[in-house]
């Protein structure tokens, strides 16, 4: 059989020809222009993949070093402020140390005090240090002044935790030290279904007032505590609610609403009656897709506070502390007190009314004062135990509380209390050596990681121009080649689409 080839057929194959060398050599241009072969999904569909993939690790590596360039200022402030509080302790140190020497005289003890209290503002200063108006020893609490000094003594104000940065999948790394960890203390005590309302919240304690739940089934609540005393009250009143559970958070340190609904039409939410704030007092206000997970109510110390509920329910292994009252000293043992009540009447008693022990003014620690006006109660570790450190009352841990101690021993002339205070600097300096120690650590692993992203993201780059990166000795060769075979194409398209007399016949 016989294929007739008619004239439309050759012209048509010819054009067809010429499009598809135009659009060759309109690729390989292309990439000679860009350097790139891959444009759309079409020129290479498993390049492209690959490209997209390693493009958005890029973009996330990216965001991991952005984080680390934009918080290592804390860092690097937090261990600057803290170098500070070393060198100050080191000349209060030397200073008291002086002091105690046969040179000492009431001008020399003039001069001490009057340095004292520069020493002491510059470390109250650097415990106050802030951040891009953040507060860096606040733990989260990053608007609220963490130290403040009165005629009662230095308190901690802020909380426990710790800022914290993503650096890299799966990879989170503390920022920030809280300063009841670096220069302060603070106990921290779990909440329990007995903790008191009026102990939440810093000792501010909850607003009294109504709640309003919506659960994710769309049903709502109304919910009074205005009588609640307890967690417990709360908990049991919220938990009335028929999709609705109240509990302790699993940090203990707040509390948390489950949604039991089946039916899922909202968010679970908890708002303000009235325009109340007993929600936000509560650490609840909000709404969640999921259960809700109060804030830190920051709960503070009680005479009934369990010994085993302090610093977030780890507990405290007490032992013997030592006070030093003017020409008084004496060893008290601690370990056979189970609340906080009673390990301040073993000290009391111990004591035989020279000294009075109590919670402090924050609610946070004890505090013990002399009852003798000339003389200054100072409390010690005994041997390594850090029973009185982790009180805060003594072992220096408490930079700040040291420190006035110290002071008030050089006001009264008490050579007892400075020596007993010289004790506590050296616990309070190794302490300040060791958060040091922490933000050098994670200054370094921020900074290998960082180096790590960045060699990451060169490679993966590399990798990226592998896949797509056109080869321009090779472009530029099937560009000439593309051209030759157009002018060629042209040239016989020309002279198969040049119109005869039958064209006009027809």
């Amino acid at each position: 059989m016989v294929m007739r080839v008619t004239s439309q057929t050759q012209q048509r194959s010819a054009l067809n020809n010429i499009f598809r060398i135009t659009e060759n050599m309109f690729n390989a241009q292309k990439q000679i222009t860009s350097g790139k072969k891959i444009h759309k999904p079409s020129d290479d569909p498993s390049g492209m993949r690959d490209t997209l993939a390693l493009r958005t690790n890029i973009k996330e590596v990216t965001q991991y070093n952005r984080n680390i360039t934009n918080n290592k200022l804390f860092l690097t402030t937090g261990e600057s402020a803290l170098s500070s509080v070393s060198l100050h302790l080191i000349r209060a140190k030397e200073m008291s140390v002086a002091e105690l020497g046969g040179q000492a005289t009431a001008e020399t003890r003039g001069y001490a005090r009057e340095e004292l209290d520069n020493i002491i503002a510059k470390v109250l200063q650097d415990a106050n240090t802030k951040v891009k108006s953040m507060y860096i020893f606040s733990g989260t609490a990053v608007n609220t002044s963490p130290f403040e000094v009165s005629a009662s003594g230095a308190v901690y104000k802020g909380n426990s935790d710790n800022l914290t940065i993503k650096i890299e999948e799966n990879t989170t790394v503390k920022l920030t030290l809280p300063g009841s960890q670096a220069l302060g203390t603070d106990m921290n005590p779990k909440l329990t279904a007995s903790t008191k309302l009026s102990s939440l919240n810093g000792g501010s304690g909850v607003q009294s007032g109504s709640i309003l739940i919506t659960d994710r089934a769309g049903n709502t609540g109304k919910f009074n505590i205005t009588s609640s005393m307890t967690i417990d009250n709360v908990i049991t009143t919220i938990s009335t609610m028929s999709n609705i559970t109240a509990s302790i958070n699993s940090a203990g340190n707040g509390i948390t609403l489950t949604d039991t609904s089946s039916l899922i039409a909202n968010s679970l939410t908890v708002s303000e009656v009235d325009g109340g704030t007993t929600a936000a007092s509560l650490g609840i206000l909000g709404k969640k897709d999921g259960n809700i997970v109060g804030a830190d109510l920051d709960a503070t110390l009680s005479t009934d506070t369990l010994i085993s509920d302090l610093y977030d329910g780890e507990g405290l292994n007490l032992g013997d502390i030592r006070i030093v009252n003017g020409a008084t000293s004496g060893t008290v043992s601690l370990s056979s007190a189970t609340t906080i009540g009673g390990a301040i009447d073993l000290i009391n008693a111990a004591a035989s009314g020279t000294v009075t022990a109590s919670i402090d003014s924050a609610g946070n620690s004890l505090r013990v004062v002399s009852k003798n006006s000339s003389t200054i109660a100072v409390v010690n570790n005994v041997g390594s135990d850090t029973t009185a450190e982790e009180l805060g009352i003594g072992g220096g841990r408490n930079v700040l509380n040291t420190l006035l101690k110290l002071k008030q021993s050089l006001d009264k002339d008490d050579s007892q209390g400075i020596l007993a205070s010289l004790a506590n600097i050296d616990s309070g300096m190794e302490a300040v050596n060791e958060s040091m120690v922490f933000y050098g650590g994670i200054t370094r692993r921020i900074n290998s990681t960082e180096a790590g992203h960045h060699e990451r993201i060169v490679n993966q780059n590399e990798q990226i121009l592998n896949i797509e990166g056109a080869d321009m000795v090779e472009a530029a060769a099937e560009f000439a080649s593309m051209e030759a075979a157009l002018q060629a194409s042209l040239s016989t398209t020309a002279r198969i689409i040049q119109p005869s007399l039958l064209d006009f016949l027809r």
